[in-house]
């Protein structure tokens, strides 16, 4: 008899695992490309599905829209519950928004916007969760103020994979910030894939050019870091940088006093939060349409504060 209940307990617990397993909502969440601001946000979204009972789905396209575009629809096709895009490009992704809303799956974008929206509002999308890009640019541009005063001064901008929202409203941002000021952009590249590599390959091609500058502004920590190297390998002195976002190579450059400011927010808790809305929403609670992460600005007198995540 005891062997007949244990069989039947074992039985049991078999069925109510697989049936925990099968109410799991099926999540497809669509990355633009491969770097490191990637992995570290997936450490979030990954800690915030296991508390949400989610069951995320992964792809990458490689920084090419068509493909984006393409894994968007297959898994319109395969039927998930809630689809999450950080779309490579905000125009080109636009037909997502019409497959899954026709298909009723609800479309949550994150980290990087659908549209021309600075806080990624767009018809048929549930909501946008990430830092305002343009006010992102606004405080890089803001950084330039306080380390040049009101005097003339050269700037070169290193941005970031071109044509995303990101590379694009940091870019708008900043330039609006400075349109009244004395400084001069004279130098401009945005760099394939946001790579240290191609970050530093362009710094080097512009020092070779013996044009005089004060300042680099980088819209991510390693165009940052590659700048600071360039101008070291170079000899010169007296060369302001900043950045955006942080990382564990920004941060010894900021105590070294090598970069001068950045900004900084935590990557992980802004993948979690957005499954943990994407997860609300799913639950049938009401959420906002744009749910913002506000950086905070970080130099020599506070890097010790902040934790690096990459």
């Amino acid at each position: 008899m005891k062997r007949v209940v244990a069989v039947l307990l074992c039985a049991f617990a078999l069925t109510t695992a697989v049936s925990a397993q099968a109410k799991k909502k099926q999540v497809a969440v669509c990355l633009p490309g491969s770097v490191e601001f990637f992995a570290v946000e997936r450490k979030g979204m990954d800690k915030a599905a296991a508390e949400f009972n989610l069951q995320l789905t992964y792809s990458d396209a490689e920084w090419d829209a068509g493909k984006q575009l393409n894994q968007v629809e297959n898994f319109v096709t395969k039927g998930v519950d809630a689809i999450m895009l950080c779309a490579r490009d905000p125009l080109a992704l636009l037909p997502a928004v019409k497959m899954c809303n026709q298909a009723k799956i609800p479309l949550i974008t994150f980290t990087n916007t659908l549209g021309s929206d600075q806080n990624g509002q767009y018809p048929g999308v549930v909501t946008f969760i990430g830092i305002n890009d343009i006010a992102y640019g606004t405080m890089m541009g803001k950084m330039a103020k306080q380390l040049l005063g009101d005097k003339s001064a050269n700037i070169v901008l290193i941005e970031g994979e071109p044509g995303t929202s990101a590379q694009r409203m940091r870019n708008d941002g900043f330039r609006a910030e400075l349109k009244d000021s004395k400084y001069k952009i004279i130098y401009s590249q945005a760099i394939p894939g946001w790579t240290k590599e191609g970050s530093l390959a362009a710094m080097e091609a512009f020092l070779q050019k013996g044009q005089d500058f004060d300042l680099v502004s980088a819209e991510w920590t390693d165009g940052a870091v590659a700048a600071a190297k360039a101008i070291k390998e170079a000899g010169l002195k007296g060369k302001f940088i900043t950045a955006l976002e942080y990382s564990k190579a920004l941060q010894a450059e900021i105590k070294a006093g090598n970069v001068h400011m950045t900004a900084y927010a935590s990557i992980i808790d802004m993948g979690y939060l957005a499954v943990q809305k994407t997860a609300d929403y799913l639950s049938g609670k009401k959420i906002s349409s744009y749910i913002e992460v506000v950086p905070t600005v970080v130099d020599k007198s506070n890097v010790d504060k902040f934790v690096p995540e990459m």
